[in-house]
């Protein structure tokens, strides 16, 4: 039963299959079971070896599933973060603390233990299934969202999105006029115009909108070079004007500290400013500080003009 239900069951149902209140009791003090929400319990899983943000998505997974199995079938469905965490965006800038359910029966709307209602006009088209729930769709839970987040947020969960369901671009300006006058719909409107399916990752997201906000010029994403040694690799970003190569780097692909994988990059890195271009590499860490990003990125673009 709880497999069917992202791990989660109620004492009713714990009930119904046996258990009686003294063995429910038993397993939650012995640490068994967790409750989840009141009256909503699940096994205790270890989260230890999962990095902060892995966590956060299970824990909101089961939440989302315990406040959905409290309710009467059929009266609401996942939507805004809730809805995108499900669908599998990241879960950066999102607030996660509550699950988020809209109501389908024009009842109540609000917080409670854990969980904030919306009351929203959802069509059969704004609609579909995940994980047995009764979910809004990517697009609709895209808007939502974006229109109750910060311009980063929007455009991290925007990329993501439309990158992993490309279907969205086809409803999104429907949504729009739906949204038009939400609060945060001006945010959103201007998230979703700058979302770019081609950022890969979600600090590739975040440094297009460090670029953005201080005025640099737009970058042409995931470019293609080679040279008389063949294919060298794609580029996150390229601003062909200053002839300026600007990566991301994560280093997670250098978690196993292999010395061969930090001469590759080396090599990759020499062959690309053979070609006369300047290199840049940004680290997640350094998001933290725009001003200098943006203070090396027009450092590259001055030694770059001074070799034209």
């Amino acid at each position: 039963m709880a497999g069917g239900q992202g791990g989660v069951f109620s004492r009713r149902q714990a009930l119904a299959c046996g258990y009686s209140l003294q063995e429910i009791q038993a397993r939650l003090t012995d640490g068994r079971w967790e409750r989840i929400r009141y009256g909503q319990y699940a096994a205790a899983v270890d989260l230890g070896g999962m990095p902060p943000w892995e966590r956060d998505v299970v824990r909101h997974r089961r939440l989302v599933h315990a406040a959905v199995n409290s309710m009467r079938l059929g009266s609401v469905a996942v939507s805004h973060q809730s809805a995108l965490v499900l669908h599998g965006a990241p879960r950066w800038g999102l607030d996660l603390s509550e699950a988020q359910l809209t109501r389908l029966d024009d009842l109540r709307s609000g917080p409670t233990a854990g969980v904030r209602h919306h009351r929203g006009g959802l069509t059969p088209a704004d609609l579909t299934e995940v994980s047995g729930l009764t979910v809004t769709t990517p697009a609709r839970a895209l808007t939502e969202t974006a229109c109750a987040t910060s311009f980063e947020a929007a455009v991290v969960a925007a990329d993501a999105i439309c990158r992993s369901h490309p279907e969205v671009d086809l409803h999104l300006q429907r949504l729009l006029v739906v949204t038009e006058f939400w609060p945060g719909s001006t945010t959103a409107r201007a998230a979703l115009n700058f979302r770019n399916p081609l950022a890969e990752s979600v600090g590739e997201s975040r440094l297009r909108v460090v670029m953005h906000d201080h005025g640099l010029p737009p970058p042409t994403l995931q470019v293609p070079f080679e040279d008389v040694g063949g294919f060298i690799g794609r580029v996150d970003f390229f601003v062909s004007s200053m002839r300026t190569v600007i990566e991301f780097d994560g280093l997670t692909k250098y978690a196993d500290g292999s010395a061969e994988i930090l001469v590759q990059e080396k090599i990759r890195e020499d062959r690309l400013r053979a070609l006369g271009l300047e290199v840049v590499r940004v680290t997640w860490p350094e998001l933290t500080q725009p001003a200098r990003v943006v203070a090396r990125i027009h450092q590259a673009f001055a030694r770059a003009v001074r070799a034209a």
